[in-house]
């Protein structure tokens, strides 16, 4: 997942050489998507001491998603009430392509661990 993103923001990055403000606009669509997706792996997967605890890996899943779901709204918020000069389409489409492409990722790797 880490290599996804970083090879998100050096895309983007690229584009930000050739058009400042659309390259910004991608970064900022794919840091509102990639720093709340770090935060729920980090809370959510960290071991909490075998079958004995699935209730509370449960529990740390869902706490994991609340936060996630704030930090996006409250990630959104900020870029729209921070950044003046913003391309709207650059930044949903990375956005989008991000969240996107990091479920995708998620779900080819659950499926190579399990088949």
């Amino acid at each position: 997942m880490l290599l996804f993103w970083l090879l998100l923001f050096i895309a983007a990055g690229s584009l930000w050489l050739f058009e400042t403000r659309l390259g910004l606009s991608a970064l900022w669509g794919i840091a509102v998507s990639a720093l709340p997706g770090a935060c729920f792996a980090w809370y959510s997967f960290r071991r909490l001491g075998g079958a004995r605890q699935s209730g509370a890996a449960v529990q740390a899943i869902y706490r994991a998603e609340t936060i996630k779901f704030l930090l996006t709204a409250a990630l959104f918020a900020a870029v729209f009430m921070q950044v003046k000069e913003i391309h709207l389409a650059a930044f949903f489409i990375a956005f989008a392509g991000a969240h996107l492409g990091a479920s995708l990722v998620t779900a080819r790797t659950l499926a190579r661990h399990q088949g």
